[in-house]
């Protein structure tokens, strides 16, 4: 049997059983969990009466890491349990005034969870890609955390000592989500690579597990900066092998080796140490994608890694060999059908681009239109569609699905970025569509001046862009006139 006719069977088998009741997938509020249904201005006040810490999710219902945080983390009894011990609050992003208060908290990307002590000081940001044991551990330590993030990043630059339960903390702080909370918002990678490179090498020994976490960031930033730079590229190298060599280490730095394999080992080898680093790494994530000891969006992810490096390893105008086509699709096949309700959204996302990415075009289409009647929130799913086909020179293909997408798309917030999303692809693919292009930013901005409190935060970051992708489009008077009164409309909200 083909792949694509095995696809479109496990599909429907799949429909047959998340959607025979006319139940779709995709939960929006994790359940099981007493999250605070008042203001949240009020959860802070209730945190300060009982003393207890606040536990701020920040997320989407159409998000995939947010999917997988749910399913991974919030479902467990675990983490239901734990959430007893601090205010448990659910910020969805197209909630009135979200992206206000989402500025206030200087949260930007979905999902972003922030720990607030009982008096409403900002303690840590948990990043996410943990297994259940060590996100409950990760969130113990802030639970119990009397120094925040930013004071322990001045006492290691001031030279004091500080515990190894705030070394702990230090490791797994989500700095990809910082926003200025710790490092100063227009910090550059330079002065972020010499703090990483200082916390690892300040990091106490003994502590070999956050020394890791640390040390995998400095060779992060390092490897975009200066890999001319013999002598740490050799002490790099060698932290980075310790690492991948240890399955306990390898395991803490997950997402670091699994998303960053082809451009670290380019950075920290090459000729014949390359390709040897390059086997042992696909290996790795070859070993990760079918060990069911690992959550799925893990696994997911390890697969979607394994094909960027061998597609990093390819010749100019090399295609993956049949036999690595024939393992992908079986594992694209075996990953879709373990998902669960939770995960099944990011498990599309995920699995149509590692196919596309593979080669396997069509097969990557038609997962994500046989899923479009299946997840809750099709409107991103159509988005993926609409850049594959302007990927494949499909333009008129690829507005209709962005447009499609716009048009299904729920929610003030999420509204205003898939609205931004299609105009900025009509004014790159259709550029002359001055009529369409109008009306469509005119219809943006109605929506936006319904809102309460609505240009801020994510939604004006997308206005922004709105704005200077127009700017660069008007080349001509006509144009120029249309940038005009997108501004002066901008203005008078």
């Amino acid at each position: 049997m083909g792949f694509v006719l095995r696809l479109m069977v496990l599909l429907v088998m799949i429909f047959l059983v998340v959607g025979c009741d006319g139940r779709q997938v995709d939960g929006d509020r994790p359940g099981g969990i007493d999250w605070f249904e008042s203001e949240v201005d009020e959860a802070f006040a209730l945190a300060e009466q009982q003393d207890k810490p606040i536990f701020l999710y920040w997320g989407a219902a159409w998000c995939p890491p947010c999917q997988e945080l749910k399913g991974t983390i919030f479902k467990q009894q675990a983490f239901i349990d734990q959430s007893r011990l601090f205010i448990p609050v659910y910020l969805d992003g197209d909630t009135e005034q979200a992206q206000l208060y989402g500025e206030k908290f200087s949260v930007y990307g979905y999902p972003s969870v922030v720990v607030f002590s009982p008096q409403g000081a900002e303690i840590t940001r948990i990043p996410g890609g943990m297994d259940i044991q060590r996100y409950l551990s990760v969130l113990e330590l802030a639970i119990n955390a009397i120094t925040p993030v930013k004071k322990l990043v001045a006492a290691v630059k001031q030279g004091d000592n500080i515990s190894s339960a705030d070394w702990k903390l230090l490791a797994f702080y989500a700095w990809s989500q910082d926003r200025g909370k710790v490092l100063a918002a227009d910090v550059d990678d330079q002065a972020r690579y010499g703090l990483f490179k200082l916390l690892a090498v300040t990091c106490p020994a003994d502590l070999v597990l956050a020394k890791s976490r640390l040390q995998m960031l400095a060779i992060e930033y390092w490897s975009v900066l200066d890999t001319e730079d013999k002598t740490n590229k050799a002490l790099y190298l060698n932290q980075f092998t310790s690492i991948l060599s240890d399955p306990a280490l390898s395991n803490a730095n997950s997402s670091s080796i699994i998303y960053g394999a082809a451009d670290l080992s380019a950075a920290l080898t090459e000729g014949a140490q390359l390709i040897e680093l390059r086997v042992q790494l696909s290996e790795h994530m070859a070993s990760i994608s079918t060990d069911s000891e690992f959550n799925l969006p893990l696994r997911l992810s390890a697969l979607s890694g394994w094909v960027a490096l061998q597609n990093a390893s390819l010749a100019e105008d090399e295609t993956l060999a049949d036999d690595k086509l024939a393992w992908i699709s079986q594992r694209v096949s075996k990953g879709l059908g373990e998902a669960d309700s939770y995960e099944y959204h990011s498990a599309v996302n995920t699995l149509s681009q590692t196919l596309y990415d593979a080669g396997l075009v069509e097969d990557a289409k038609l997962m994500l239109v046989n899923s479009l009647t299946i997840t809750k929130h099709p409107y991103y799913l159509m988005s993926d569609l609409g850049l594959m086909e302007a990927q494949l020179g499909n333009n008129q293909q690829s507005l209709d699905w962005y447009k499609k997408a716009w048009d299904s798309s729920k929610g003030p917030a999420t509204r205003i970025q898939w609205g931004v999303n299609y105009v900025v692809n009509l004014l790159e693919l259709a550029p002359e569509d001055i009529t369409g292009i109008s009306l469509s930013y005119k219809t943006i901005i109605a929506e936006l001046a319904e809102q309460n409190n609505g240009l801020h935060q994510r939604t004006a970051v997308r206005m922004g862009n709105l704005s200077d992708a127009l700017e660069s489009w008007a080349d001509s008077p006509a144009k120029a006139q249309i940038f005009a009164e997108f501004k002066e409309a901008l203005s008078a909200l």
